[in-house]
């Protein structure tokens, strides 16, 4: 058909895309047809041992402080192996010989700078990597042992007026060396959150056990505590840090990094590779023999990879790996995006990881069944049932990023017929980048069409059009691709286009292109094109307001009670 009198052919809405040879191949006569292959889909989550190995150190310790509770005053060997430690770590102890204020010196010094010297320099670390996971479990970790073990045994009103409350009784509670469990529990929550698992952590328990073992020998020396209950409470703090650094910020899902990665990248290690090679041979029926990290740098919401095909053609195929870790980072992206604009167009947060990867397996088979040329779909496959799925699709040949085609005029047309017939198939693509448009030779193909949406209003189609203009622009200039462009659109859609062009509209990866370029590509392409009213973004609803109220009051309290706590706990 045609879009307007004497323009040229854009899309046959009603015709059947052939498929081609990355499709999934039949499966052979007799094959079992349930896919996946009639395993059960329930997946055991094993727990590591490590976090066994804490559960138990911890348990222990809380049981061995509770002994040493009910041993306290009465004759046991326990107290007779407190007198012999102390009797050969330091030998005066006995006659009384020794200057006796030094050690209780030094255990002030410890309790007191000690963490503050280790806790504050861990958060501005963490601040600055942007591991904002690593410092909410850190905080609270290091808050709360803090307050719970000071206001056990704390002098003071708020301590007083707790106990009472819990135990009936203003009475301490019995909980000896409680400065060695908060200095344990802030060193070993800052090695957790500082450093990566392997040799730089083996080094860092090191530095921990000197930390700590100088504020329990200093403890011990001013005959504040016993050398049992310095040791068991070192115990109790480090193993209730590790423990709760282990469940809530696992290293294999939270990794310890500096170099400011992009957090969507998953590890393809051999483990993950053989898992996510296995069910894609026992879910599409395709041996692949090799998994690798494909144009990391043009995606920052998925894993895209590369598959070796054992047999071809084709010799290999594109995936996506979809993980939880995607699924928080979307909901955390469009809440930020309705706090700050308001709803802009179908961006709910997705329920499941299986919603994430089916919204786009299908925005591709209906953009392909619509004229649009992107990659043919495989299929879906399910890695770890409900945490871990993978799109597969063609890995479209010889095609490079559509700003290293030269940009012929062949090449702008095709690119620019693409965004014709979107807006003939009813959908928008979202995220029109240089990234996601990709040049085979003369033909264009739009990739990543996981923002993808369906009936999208006028607003919706205009930015994918102008975000496809700037894209071409950066290479080939306004004046060229303006040119180029009234044959596919009129003056007045191509000035509605940048009348809502702002900086929500424009993908990062693109806004760093065109200011690169210094040049105002849009300014120019105002200028060559009618006037046009500006078309604001900012939606405003009682939602929106709500929302906002919400976050600022959350933030508020949760900042108020983790000063608070950390005032309790004697670290500030």
């Amino acid at each position: 058909m045609q879009d307007r009198e004497g323009m040229v052919e854009t899309t046959h809405p009603r015709a059947l895309v052939p498929a081609v040879d990355a499709r999934r191949p039949s499966w052979p006569p007799g094959a079992d047809g349930r896919r996946p292959s009639g395993a059960d889909r329930w997946y055991r989550c094993r727990v590591p041992r490590s976090v066994w190995v804490w559960a138990g150190v911890l348990v222990l310790g809380v049981a061995a402080l509770v002994l040493l509770a009910f041993l306290t005053g009465r004759p046991s060997w326990v107290q007779a192996v407190d007198r012999a430690v102390r009797d050969l770590l330091f030998p005066g102890a006995r006659s009384g010989a020794g200057p006796p204020g030094f050690w209780q010196d030094l255990d002030a010094l410890g309790a007191g700078l000690g963490y503050r010297v280790v806790w504050v320099p861990t958060v501005l670390v963490l601040v600055w990597a942007r591991r904002w996971r690593h410092l909410l479990v850190y905080l609270s970790t290091v808050s709360l042992v803090a307050t719970l073990a000071l206001v056990s045994v704390g002098d003071h009103l708020v301590a007083r007026t707790l106990r009472t409350g819990l135990t009936g009784s203003a009475d301490h509670v019995a909980l000896p060396a409680w400065p060695v469990v908060v200095l344990a529990a802030v060193a070993t929550g800052s090695l957790y959150a500082l450093t990566p698992s392997g040799p730089a952590r083996r080094w860092g328990w090191t530095a921990v056990a000197v930390l700590v073992g100088a504020l329990a020998l200093a403890r011990v020396g001013s005959s504040l505590d016993s050398a049992s209950a310095a040791v068991v409470s070192a115990l109790v703090g480090s193993s209730a840090a590790a423990l709760v650094a282990s469940v809530f910020a696992p290293e294999r899902a939270f990794p310890v990094t500096y170099d400011r990665r992009v957090k969507a990248h998953l590890d393809l290690d051999a483990q993950r590779r053989d898992r996510v090679l296995s069910a894609v041979r026992d879910q599409l029926g395709i041996e692949a023999t090799e998994l690798e990290p494909f144009r990391l740098d043009g995606s920052a919401g998925s894993t895209p990879c590369r598959l070796r095909l054992a047999h071809g053609p084709p010799t290999h195929l594109f995936g996506k790996l979809y993980a939880t870790t995607h699924l928080r980072s979307d909901r955390w992206y469009k809440y930020a995006r309705v706090l700050r604009y308001g709803r802009l167009e179908d961006e709910a947060p997705f329920s499941s990881v299986r919603r994430l990867v089916e919204h786009e397996d299908y925005m591709l088979r209906l953009l392909r069944d619509g004229g649009v040329q992107v990659p043919e779909p495989v299929g879906v496959v399910e890695v770890v049932p409900g945490q871990e799925y993978l799109l597969v699709s063609e890995l479209v040949p010889d095609s490079v990023e559509v700003l290293e085609s030269g940009l012929g005029d062949a090449v702008i047309d095709d690119a620019l017929r693409q965004v014709r017939r979107l807006w003939a198939a009813g959908a928008a693509h979202r995220d029109v980048k240089p990234s996601n448009v990709l040049a085979q030779g003369d033909r264009v193909f739009l990739v990543d069409v996981s923002f993808g949406e369906l009936r999208p209003s006028r607003w919706r189609q205009s930015v994918d059009l102008a975000n496809m203009l700037l894209t071409l622009a950066v290479v080939a200039g306004p004046e060229r691709v303006l040119g180029r462009a009234a044959a596919f659109f009129s003056a007045e859609e191509l000035a509605e286009a940048f009348a809502t062009t702002g900086s929500v509209t424009v993908p990062r990866q693109l806004q760093r292109m065109v200011q690169g370029t210094g040049r105002d590509l849009v300014g120019e392409f105002r200028a060559l094109l009618p006037p046009h009213p500006r078309i604001s973004v900012q939606r405003w609803s009682l939602r929106r307001v709500l929302l906002a109220v919400t976050a600022v009051c959350g933030v508020a309290v949760v900042s108020v009670l983790v000063v608070v706590n950390l005032r309790a706990g004697g670290l500030l």
